[in-house]
């Protein structure tokens, strides 16, 4: 059976907390996850969901529609660090900038994802990126710490032209869901533009279900159809995209030498 990574899942939400759901995924066609963190709170959470399953570890971090709720900064980033130095944390996140919703005003949001990245060049934990209607702003942000910070862009969805600038500066590209909507032409080419080495898949689970399962609870036993869709598009077979994609969450997480 080819398995999968889901390198970006949310199993403290409230819609799959009290589930079998991640249990299912595990027995199933996921040989990993890792839960992410929406605020501090969420990162313990996540942590010590981590903990009681050998095959799922955790992020850590501040979302951008936490920011503005997250207190004084200079004290988040002090329990931020402490909280990455817990097993099973492997990376700080999610993090960013979000100008769709703006739920924290964007100064704020500025200030915490430079802060957060600042944690990230000081410990060399990876990062996972929220970008949404901001890419000009996180690409600048990105770029001012390159070789200094690397991670992974979640939830794609930028154009081709900047997955390449992205990979040049040894970022990894996460695809959801998304990429198998009827409207996601756009972010097609933006799949092609990825070497081999650097895919990622992930279920942003609960949100996202891909088709067919639109509009259903997403989990990670789907995360299989992104997959399928994205080895189309780089002309993979699926087992072969499977062990590779497997082996990229491996590097980026630090789970293998």
């Amino acid at each position: 059976m080819a398995r999968l990574f889901d390198t970006h899942a949310h199993y403290t939400d409230a819609r799959l907390r009290d589930t079998e759901l991640l249990s299912q995924a595990l027995a199933g066609d996921i040989a990993g996850l890792v839960t992410v963190a929406s605020d501090l709170a969420d990162s313990e959470a996540c942590i010590a969901l981590a903990a009681a399953h050998e095959s799922v570890w955790a992020s850590a971090g501040i979302h951008p529609h936490e920011c503005g709720k997250a207190g004084a900064l200079d004290d988040a980033m002090e329990r931020l660090r402490m909280l990455l130095k817990k097993n099973k944390a492997v990376a700080i996140g999610e993090i960013g900038l979000d100008y769709h919703y703006d739920f924290s005003d964007r100064e704020t949001q500025m200030r915490f994802f430079r802060s957060q990245m600042d944690v990230a060049a000081e410990t060399g934990f990876p990062v996972i990126i929220h970008d949404r209607e901001a890419h000009g702003d996180v690409f600048d942000v990105v770029r001012a710490y390159r070789g200094r910070v690397r991670g992974i862009l979640h939830s794609c969805s930028v154009s081709a032209e900047l997955v390449r600038e992205y990979v040049k500066m040894g970022w990894y590209i996460s695809f959801s869901g998304t990429i198998t909507f009827k409207n996601a032409a756009g972010i097609l080419d933006a799949v092609r533009a990825v070497p081999q080495d650097r895919i990622l898949v992930e279920t942003d689970c609960p949100y996202l279900a891909p088709v067919p399962m639109r509009g259903k609870l997403n989990h990670s036993g789907y995360l299989h159809y992104t997959a399928e869709k994205a080895a189309e598009l780089l002309q993979m077979e699926y087992e072969a995209f499977c062990l590779t994609e497997v082996e990229n969450a491996k590097k980026i997480f630090g789970l293998i030498s």
